[in-house]
């Protein structure tokens, strides 16, 4: 059955609910593992989806022609869309307003807890060794976020100052001014957080950083091929839930657990700061 240009997912989900009784065994697992969770669909590599779903890469591109698509990367694409056009906050509020109070809390926090353990148990370790090196070895470190995201900025600034000297919030773009800019130069790290829908002064950020010497550490959502050329360090998170806005969960525990590894590499140089700032405390808190 052939599917037209411009199609979204849920086209796609009908079209394989059609047709799963022509199809063959091997076709009919991988329609299975799609209407479970499309998200593996849309921004896994061929190769990864492929041994997550325990089948060749072959029997994937074979579904993905019996679709009507080339290939897929075709399918991947038409899927990324499909994505892109539904999650509206209006759809979002459609989707959500469906359920019972007790429902949507339960579904909520399956969700949430979903999102944080999918992120943990996709992250590499060697990224957050790099990271946590990084920014030990940083001689400041600047936390960044637009929109939503300067909360998840904040807070990481506000862990971080506890721990470190030299930990600051970039405020370029926060009031349309980009002059701190200026001041940033190799040596330093960023602490970048970038989620869907990016706003178009994000990825300017994340270019000028980079001409800078500065090294970022990006903390993004899937799809991130068009940003992650730019950081030094990319830090996957999950944060969608379904619902009316995306999760900040699993970023945050991320950010916890930088902030322990970083401590736990830091050693004799972090207890001495964190004793000096525990002083400093005492003279200012009752």
């Amino acid at each position: 059955m052939m599917m037209k240009k411009g199609s979204d997912y849920m086209n796609i989900t009908e079209t394989i609910k059609n047709e799963l009784d022509k199809m063959t065994k091997s076709e009919k697992r991988i329609a299975t593992c799609f209407l479970s969770d499309q998200n593996d669909f849309a921004f896994e590599t061929l190769d990864v989806l492929a041994q997550k779903i325990n089948i060749s890469t072959t029997s994937v591109i074979r579904f993905c022609r019996r679709l009507g698509f080339s290939g897929y990367k075709a399918f991947q694409e038409e899927l990324r869309i499909g994505f892109k056009n539904e999650l509206t906050l209006p759809d979002k509020f459609k989707k959500t307003a469906e359920p019972s109070r007790d429902a949507l809390l339960a579904k909520t926090l399956r969700c949430t807890v979903d999102c944080i353990e999918k992120t943990f148990s996709e992250l590499s370790s060697e990224a957050v060794a790099n990271a946590v090196t990084k920014i030990n070895n940083a001689k400041r470190v600047f936390c960044f976020g637009l929109k939503e995201s300067y909360a998840l900025a904040h807070y990481a600034y506000t862990r971080f100052l506890t721990i470190r000297s030299d930990v600051y919030m970039l405020t370029a773009g926060q009031g349309g001014e980009i002059e701190s800019l200026l001041s940033l130069r190799e040596g330093d790290v960023c602490i970048f957080f970038l989620f869907h829908r990016y706003t178009g002064q994000s990825p300017q950020m994340l270019c000028e950083l980079k001409k800078r010497g500065v090294e970022t550490l990006l903390i993004t959502s899937p799809p991130y091929e068009e940003v992650e050329k730019e950081a030094a360090v990319l830090l996957p998170c999950f944060v969608d839930i379904n619902g009316i806005k995306n999760s900040a969960a699993a970023p945050v525990c991320l950010i916890d657990h930088l902030c322990n590894a970083v401590v736990a590499a830091g050693g004799d140089k972090s207890l001495e700061y964190m004793k000096d700032s525990e002083l400093l405390y005492k003279k200012f808190t009752f």
